[in-house]
């Protein structure tokens, strides 16, 4: 087994099945690693001028697709200069952890068996928020009624849920994050309602009813106050953002952190608490998350 590679079968990335398998459908079909998603580059980088150099593998390969920044990543191509450049290119993202290895068809006879697979694959490198994922069954069940997605950026809650069988809407008033949410809503063939709205003017809060409503990595205290008049009897709002702890003096303001214990009491109505911990997400910043059931009207 050539060195980079049996460096990358022995490291985090594929221990936790965080490959990104550069080569063409058909070598990928042949035979790859074990946890590889297949992303296809199939181009000379000589051809792409540095200057854009970037920008064009941001648009190709962008990190909707990806796993979250903290995690190890491998990448692997025929070409194991593609596959460093790719690598070097991930890094200067903000990933913390990337490897990089050639895998041409002679290096594959060295791979233990149970080390490979063959055939398309329909493995991904993306994952929805943990939080909403660990506590999902807590929601209403799809024939409810419909959920509210408010922030939700390049759409990995939105389209994991759509995914699920439930009817989403997804509201960001970015209009690139939500380029990347179409395009990962056409990869997972969903087809959630995306809105490009600012959340800070009362009257673009969807109406609904709404029989859940999900907010992550998003604080806006006064948007909170108005979820009451848009929610179903029994609508459960999920809630996981960040929190002040003592010593830490990151991103965000501190004005955008939830206060010790505050996500109890962010709803002004009466809610059964299912799930409230305060933690840190897997990036290491501070975080606190609830689940909400609104009491039944009276």
């Amino acid at each position: 087994m050539n060195p980079t590679l049996d460096r990358l079968t022995r490291g985090p990335a594929f221990r936790l099945g965080n490959l990104l398998d550069l080569r063409s459908v058909a070598e990928f079909g042949d035979g790859h690693l074990r946890g590889s998603a297949s992303m296809p580059l199939e181009v000379e980088l000589a051809s792409v001028p540095e200057a854009v150099r970037s920008a064009w593998l941001a648009d190709r390969l962008p990190s909707i697709f990806l796993p979250p920044r903290h995690e190890p990543l491998g990448v692997v191509a025929a070409d194991g200069e593609l596959a460093a450049v790719v690598a070097r290119d991930l890094a200067a993202r903000g990933r913390t952890e990337v490897e990089s290895a050639a895998l041409g068809p002679g290096d594959l006879t060295d791979v233990p068996a149970i080390m490979l697979g063959h055939g398309m694959s329909h493995h991904r490198l993306w994952r929805p928020p943990p939080f909403l994922e660990r506590w999902a069954h807590l929601l209403p069940p799809p024939a409810a009624g419909p959920v509210l997605d408010l922030a939700c950026g390049s759409g990995r809650a939105t389209v994991w849920l759509a995914e699920q069988g439930w009817r989403v809407t997804g509201v960001d008033h970015q209009p690139e994050a939500l380029d990347l949410a179409r395009r990962l809503a056409a990869e997972s063939r969903v087809h959630p309602i995306l809105l490009n709205r600012d959340l800070r003017r009362p009257e673009n809060l969807p109406t609904g009813p709404w029989a859940a409503v999900l907010l992550f990595r998003y604080l806006d205290r006064a948007l909170l106050g108005r979820l009451p008049a848009v929610l179903q009897d029994r609508a459960v709002v999920m809630l996981r953002t960040f929190r002040d702890a003592p010593g830490y003096i990151g991103n965000p303001q501190p004005r955008h952190r939830l206060a010790r214990n505050e996500a109890l009491s962010l709803l002004p109505v009466e809610t059964e608490i299912l799930v409230h911990e305060e933690s840190f997400d897997g990036d290491g910043r501070p975080a606190a998350g609830t689940v909400h059931r609104c009491r039944p009207l009276t």
